[in-house]
């Protein structure tokens, strides 16, 4: 890749930056600044900026400002070069006519030539990509105008809109269709995909990766605030469930069954049958052999309109059903022009999802923002779980499919397919039967599973290969779901192997088949069940795909996952095995080799020294640390530590003291005094769902609960699927408008729960934001045990302590996180546990805008006084 020479200067004002508040704030400034340099060097950026101070925005200012003075000092440095070896090599020519020594001279000039080829061939390229570009902009622009047209004319004649015809008639649909061919080849290959140009010349690409499309919409509505929303291509990305306009595959509320309906629909023909979600009653519905979304011309126009016109998900959904064309697919196709990609963190941070969206990360900038919980983030995506359940419907339908087919297939596909039932069916063995002397579960590596499961001697990599390719997932579930419920009368005993002990169950179920032992039963159809034909089952989720990503994870290197295997018992009624990942950061490094440069973001990015350990520990010298203050004058900010209640007990809320009633009286007495001198929203935090329902009932017994409701109206976090919505809705009206003598209104939430992230607490709905303890997660998980356990062997002995307390700061700071949100907002925040007061440690690892100005007091009677104060002024 040419990179111009000399390094660029980042711009002095906001202006330069295209800002769209100009004067911008000085931490708004240096954090553009700092971005764009640390761009330019190719370095990792780590930045702290609170929530409120416009990150999101100063991000994409900084890092857009030199993306585009990038592109000119790269046109700049191609056209110098070339003009420079050109003079050069005039004159060596003109040395070399009357040189003694020609041969040397010759060489030189031959060398120059070489390098101004490489130039001018690079020039080219880059000239062809601009003007296929321009091309494109001119096309979409004549599409628009003929679309316009056409509308304008028909509203003239009154005549209706046409609409998308649905063939009313139902295609049977063969056997072959779900059959695995011998060249392996797949019946719904992506035409749209093998047609996709790869282009020569690749310019750098920004890539923005948050959480939510909520957040990543929030961040394309400030893009289009500044310059860069005329001039930008941006492409935001999603999946199937966000984007697929076909109405009745939307039906099917499940992302699985979405992605297997949209494949379906892609074959050159197909029988399929659908549940009315709007109605509890199973009905046919008819539906087209094919998409009629996915047309090629369409999805080609509007790629074209998605780069040329800075649009979120819900506009460019809109406008797809407008247009009649597949965003999804759309979208896909736009990624390789786009110059900003908008993308959720399972697209950029799983390498098979980065791969089969088109994500190329070579020279790329990529942005993580919510980069607090990343090292979780790339465990949990590369995590990977699969129930008894699941394992026992892949083995059935696994089974069915090959007796179906037995007769047809090649030996080398039924191989597969053998070997594949037989993993299903050895990993179903261990979870049905619990080893002796074991609790309800156990943690083992990778290599000891297989090794219990006797498939230590198969090449999983082969057989997922063969899945890959073959589609056999797709196929196997498109089977199932198109075979009549006898397939699932064959009771699991029919359907397993041989249970050997030793390496050769897998070689005597093979020599069975040989043999002709099962001829009989495999060449036997799935037999008619007797019932009408015509009626449609309940869609079925793929069983497949969870038992092939867990495989998946097999394959990866044995020291950095473990597999907990759980049983069932009383406490737990779910057997699963689940893979875990211990080691994010050998599956961020592929990213961090391949890009420029890393940009982590976040309101609350401390503590931020696992991140340089875990992820950066093999280029520490390329990092570069930000924290900055709030936006936010000093005195609109009031945090405090309190060690004891109003009575002088100590606040301790640890284990031991869960059930100490006295605690449980002195935390509402020191409740009822905030809400007495705080206007508006109280939102207080507890450590668990269960603490807060002890608090509560605690409350309602001693009388505490009326005291309260006297001064504001009390609110709980709804636990599970509860109508959060609503709660909010009611909370903050009653925050917002004090009703008689209740003040406003208070919230009893959970660190780590609904509120505690991604909700926006301010002004009046969070004038005060109480944390109850230090929320550590329990100690005796089995996954926590065993990642604290490799985090000592591989880091450092006192590794799996920081982690273990780096997950409860950085819950804490989440929850502090959700008050002052702008630069004309002001709160208090009020830590509640004496190990706050008593540990630096604690304290260093709280946010710098809160940590600078924490008061720690001994009793609330002090506090007391502050909280008078500070909202008087107010």
């Amino acid at each position: 890749m040419f990179e111009p020479e000399g390094s660029l200067c980042a711009p002095g004002s906001g202006g330069e930056y295209q800002f769209p508040f100009d004067p911008p704030y000085d931490i708004q400034l240096d954090l553009m600044r700092t971005l764009y340099q640390v761009v330019e060097s190719k370095q990792v950026g780590i930045f702290e900026s609170p929530t409120g101070t416009g990150k999101s925005l100063t991000l994409t200012c900084g890092v857009l400002s030199w993306l585009r003075d990038h592109e000119a000092a790269l046109e700049r440095g191609l056209a110098d070069g070339i003009s420079k070896l050109t003079a050069d090599i005039a004159r060596l020519e003109l040395e070399n006519a009357g040189a003694v020594d020609w041969i040397s001279g010759q060489f030189a000039t031959i060398g120059v030539k070489k390098q101004i080829g490489e130039l001018k061939g690079i020039q080219t390229l880059r000239d062809e990509y601009y003007k296929r570009l321009a091309e494109l902009r001119t096309k979409s622009t004549e599409v628009k105008r003929r679309k316009e047209t056409a509308r304008r004319l028909k509203q003239v004649l009154k005549e209706k809109p046409l609409e998308a015809e649905f063939d009313e008639n139902l295609k049977s649909t063969g056997d072959d269709d779900y059959l695995v061919e011998d060249s392996d080849e797949d019946d719904c290959h992506d035409e749209l995909e093998d047609d996709v140009d790869r282009l020569k010349y690749k310019p750098v690409q920004v890539i923005f990766c948050s959480r939510t499309h909520s957040q990543l919409g929030q961040v394309i509505r400030e893009i289009r605030r500044t310059d860069f929303g005329k001039q930008i291509r941006l492409t935001a990305l999603a999946s199937r469930q966000n984007f697929c306009i076909n109405s009745d595959v939307r039906k099917l509320n499940s992302n699985a069954l979405i992605n297997e309906r949209c494949l379906e629909l892609q074959k050159k023909s197909g029988k399929a049958t659908a549940v009315d979600g709007d109605e509890n009653v199973k009905k046919k519905r008819k539906l087209n052999d094919k998409c009629p979304f996915y047309n090629r011309q369409m999805i080609d126009d509007l790629k074209n309109d998605t780069l040329f016109e800075v649009q979120d998900i819900e506009e460019l959904v809109s406008f797809a059903q407008q247009e009649k064309a597949c965003p999804y697919y759309a979208t896909r196709a736009a990624v390789p022009d786009s110059q900003l990609l908008m993308v959720p963190y399972q697209n950029l941070l799983h390498r098979k999802t980065r791969e089969q969206t088109g994500i190329d990360i070579k020279n790329a900038v990529i942005i993580i923002d919510e980069a607090h919980n990343l090292l979780d983030t790339i465990s949990n995506i590369h995590s990977q779980e699969v129930t008894l359940e699941q394992l026992r419907q892949a083995r059935l339908h696994i089974n069915a499919y090959k007796t179906q087919y037995f007769t047809r297939f090649s030996a080398k596909n039924l191989l597969k397919i053998n070997q594949l039932l037989f993993v299903a069916t050895r990993l179903c063995k261990l979870l049905e039967t619990a080893p002796p002397n074991h609790s309800n579960s156990r943690m083992i590596h990778t290599h000891e599973l297989m090794t219990e499961g006797e498939f230590f001697n198969l090449k999983l990599g082969e057989i997922l290969q063969f899945a890959e390719k073959a589609r056999i997932a797709q196929k196997i579930h498109g089977f199932a779901q198109s075979t009549p419920s006898p397939l699932m009368l064959q009771s699991p005993a029919q359907s397993r192997p041989a249970e050997k002990k030793g390496t050769s169950a897998l070689k005597e179920y093979l020599k069975r088949l040989e043999n002709g032992n099962d001829k009989k039963s495999t060449q036997q159809p799935v037999p008619d069940s007797g019932k009408d034909s015509n009626e449609v089952r309940k869609p079925i989720s793929n069983a497949i795909r969870p038992l092939l990503a867990f495989l998946e994870c097999l394959v990866e290197s044995f020291d950095d996952g473990r597999v907990l295997l759980t049983y069932n018992s009383k406490e737990n009624q779910r057997a699963s095995m689940k893979y875990l990942l211990l080691n994010p950061g050998a599956r961020f490094e592929e990213i961090l080799t391949n890009c420029r440069s890393v940009i982590l973001a976040g309101g609350t990015m401390q503590p931020v020294e696992e991140l340089t350990e875990q992820l950066f520990k093999a280029c520490p010298e390329r990092v570069q640390l930000r924290s900055y203050r709030h936006v936010v004058p000093a005195d609109a900010i009031l945090p405090i530590a309190i060690s004891k209640g109003p009575s002088g007990k100590e606040f301790l809320f640890n284990y031991g003291n869960r059930q100490s009633k006295d605690l449980l009286n002195e935390l509402a007495s020191t409740l009822s005094n905030i809400c007495q001198v705080v206007p508006n929203g109280v939102v207080c935090f507890f450590s668990s769902y269960d603490y807060l329902e002890q608090f509560y009932a605690n409350l309602q017994n001693s009388g505490g609960l009326a005291r309260l409701e006297e001064r504001k109206r009390v609110f709980r976090e709804p636990r599970g699927s509860g109508n959060i919505d609503k709660v909010l809705a009611d909370y903050s009206n009653a925050a917002r408008l004090p009703v008689g003598k209740q003040t406003g209104a208070l919230m009893l939430s959970v660190v780590g729960g609904k509120l505690s992230e991604g909700l926006n607490f301010s002004d009046e709905l969070g004038r005060c934001v109480v944390v109850v303890g230090l929320p550590y997660p329990n100690r005796t998980s089995p996954e926590l045990v065993e990642r604290m356990r490799y985090l000592d062997r591989t880091l450092h002995s006192s590794a799996g302590n920081e982690y273990y307390e780096n997950l409860c700061m950085k819950a804490v700071n989440q929850c502090i996180g959700r008050a002052v949100r702008h630069i004309r907002d002001y709160a208090s925040v009020v830590l509640l546990d004496v190990r706050y007061c008593n540990s630096e440690k604690i304290r260093k690892k709280l946010p710098l805008w809160i940590s600078e100005g924490l008061q720690c007091v001994e009793r609330y009677g002090q506090a007391h006084g502050s909280l008078v104060k500070f909202f008087k002024g107010k």
